[in-house]
């Protein structure tokens, strides 16, 4: 007899991921949409209706991948691992086709190798082998991928739905120098308490993400509108339903943002392709060449200003980053006075210090895998 198996058939369980820093503004999000999400390590965990996922990755801007829990049990052998996953249900994910890929993360000391979570996965589904997939930040793709964490003894095995990661909207086909995923974008306006109806202003707006995800806020479109997904090639997929749900979120789009969103750059190469993105996006937006330095408040204020100013590393940027950050303090405390400021800086005292920003509430984010402070001021 094989060990008992945790299954959800009434009633979806779901995990959805988000990036470092983000957790909260996730919550906050299945919250607003009338979930009721628990706070768990690298997200959140949601339970409802079936189709639960489908809404997931249709409508949750922070979401960087969403996986549909399929079953968990314990298992001290090779033996009862193979029969705990010869156990589960993949009925719904699985066809008996092409070969699932497999992503095992392992915690705790004493637990089994990835080969023989493999091994064990070949003989319980009767495979000559199965797929192997690294970790899913930035992999997916069609077909179904399975996730395996492994804690001790206890096994929870996924399906991830989402396949190409969430960020990657569809609109965003050319990046400036240092791109910022949209994920994080969003997740930066929703902690600076962004809600669509003030206006946004990006002083270095770059290839414009800032303001397409800040747009996409204020018209209450839905983020997931151009993005193919896993769940689409299994075989429970029910194509016509999925056209409904598609078709009830375009409806409730609106035409155009709240308030006005405006970008500025000193690049005109930039831009052109803050333009170009918009313009994949739907949206035509208030785009000008200029100096920070010599930038007021529009008129319609106060509103939100958001920024990503380069770090160094990355961008090569000459001696002068300190004064790019005093000009931009300026901009915030005399330029912008009465605004909200949110800006994505290094773990750099002294450009933190440049800034001369005491009073900013300080939050810890990642952005490309680089330790970052998103500080916000009131």
């Amino acid at each position: 007899m094989g060990p008992p198996v945790t299954t959800a058939r009434a009633e979806e369980q779901v995990y959805v991921s988000t990036l470092p820093g983000l957790e909260t503004a996730l919550e906050a999000e299945c919250s607003a949409l009338g979930w009721k999400p628990s706070l768990v390590e690298g997200g959140v965990e949601l339970q409802g209706p079936t189709g639960l996922h489908l809404e997931a990755n249709l409508r949750l801007r922070t979401a960087s991948r969403v996986l549909l829990r399929l079953g968990s049990f314990h298992a001290s052998d090779e033996g009862a691992l193979i029969r705990g996953l010869r156990a589960l249900d993949l009925s719904r994910t699985w066809d008996r086709g092409a070969p699932p890929r497999l992503s095992v993360t392992l915690h705790r000391a004493g637990v089994p190798s990835q080969g023989v979570v493999f091994s064990a996965a070949s003989k319980a589904w009767g495979l000559a082998e199965v797929g192997r997939a690294g970790p899913l930040d930035d992999e997916g793709g069609p077909g179904l991928t399975l996730l395996v964490r492994v804690e001790g003894n206890d096994f929870t095995v996924s399906a991830d739905t989402s396949g190409e990661p969430l960020h990657r909207r569809g609109y965003r086909q050319e990046v400036s120098r240092a791109p910022l995923r949209e994920t994080l974008a969003a997740g930066i306006l929703m902690l600076a308490g962004y809600d669509g109806t003030q206006p946004l202003v990006d002083p270095m707006c770059g290839s414009g993400t800032f303001l397409v995800e800040g747009a996409w806020m204020s018209m209450r479109r839905a983020p997931g509108l151009l993005h193919g997904f896993a769940f689409e090639s299994f075989p429970g997929f029910d194509a016509s339903a999925w056209a409904t749900r598609k078709a009830r979120a375009e409806a409730e789009t609106l035409t155009a943002p709240r308030a006005a969103v405006y970008g500025y750059d000193i690049n005109a190469g930039s831009l052109g392709t803050a333009r170009r993105n918009a313009r994949r996006a739907g949206m035509t937006l208030a785009l000008e060449r200029k100096d920070l330095r010599t930038l007021t408040a529009p008129p319609g204020g106060p509103g939100l200003l958001v920024a990503n100013p380069p770090y160094g590393k990355r961008l090569g940027e000459g001696e002068d980053l300190p004064g790019l950050y005093r000009a931009l303090g300026t901009l915030v405390r005399k330029g912008f006075a009465g605004w909200r400021a949110a800006l994505l800086v290094p773990e750099d005292s002294a450009l933190v210090k440049a800034l001369e920003l005491p009073g900013a509430r300080s939050l810890p984010v990642r952005n490309g895998g680089l330790r970052c402070r998103l500080l916000l001021t009131a």
